[in-house]
């Protein structure tokens, strides 16, 4: 199992020095970026001899995905951005993107599950096109209104019936919501990309830091899960910190 470390460009040498195996960066803010920004981006990457194959914060707020009208405008973004992404060497995108697709009020998650799921089938096509994956992510409750659970990905990426659509399971969301990690085992081939932080807090994992990661690594090895595991978490220190972490998370994927 690759793992990795979510955080800006900037800190990919960091990131390379701590152990990580790629960097997950922030989708948003690179499709957004000037061409000059995002050449300084890819020889940051290329000094640091990381590539980043994640990338999060799909889409931003300002694409109220409940109430969208014209996907034209997202069309554009979502283009431009996932050929950068593909350019940097991304393998799957990550789509939290709470703010986009928070329900509005008096809106049932039935209804908000119907709205994005033209806009899963849209992204999951031009994601194949550029040889990357989608990846749903649930959030916790206290976060976002909108897909929620492992089991309510699985849900919405059946419902949307796009094929390059695939699920994320974070271990800080599932704690939060007090999930069982045992539900891991229904995603299967599912399960695209994984993320991580210890719940309470949202620390890098570390040992002896009071939380039990062992389930989740144990369902994880029962469905053959081998790909990423990305840690989105912070911690009080330096370099220190990130590294203890990564060489602790290669024992628990052992």
């Amino acid at each position: 199992m690759k793992l990795g470390f979510c955080c800006p460009p900037e800190k990919a040498a960091f990131a390379k020095a701590s152990g990580c195996d790629y960097v997950e960066l922030n989708f948003t803010a690179i499709a957004r970026q000037s061409e000059m920004a995002f050449a300084q981006t890819a020889a940051l990457l290329a000094e640091a001899g990381l590539r980043a194959e994640a990338m999060n914060c799909f889409i931003p707020g300002d694409f109220a995905l409940q109430a969208l009208t014209d996907p034209q405008p997202l069309e554009i973004f979502l283009r431009l951005g996932m050929a950068r992404a593909k350019a940097l060497g991304t393998r799957v995108i990550v789509f939290g993107s709470a703010a986009a697709r928070r329900l509005p009020a008096g809106k049932s998650k039935q209804e908000g599950w119907g709205a994005l799921c033209p806009v899963l089938r849209l992204a999951g096509a031009l994601a194949g096109e550029n040889g990357l994956s989608l990846a749903i992510e649930p959030l916790r409750y206290a976060e976002c209104n909108c897909v929620n659970t492992l089991r309510e990905g699985l849900r919405l990426a059946a419902l949307a019936g796009e094929a390059n659509v695939f699920v994320l399971a974070d271990l800080y969301h599932m704690g939060e919501n007090g999930e069982d990690y045992a539900d891991l085992l229904l995603a299967g081939n599912k399960l695209r990309h994984c993320h991580i932080g210890r719940p309470a807090g949202r620390y890098y994992p570390l040992p002896g830091d009071g939380y039990d990661y062992t389930p989740f690594f144990a369902a994880l090895r029962k469905i053959g899960y081998a790909a990423r595991l990305s840690i989105e978490a912070a911690a009080p220190g330096g370099a220190e910190g990130l590294a203890e972490s990564i060489a602790y998370l290669r024992e628990l994927a052992h």
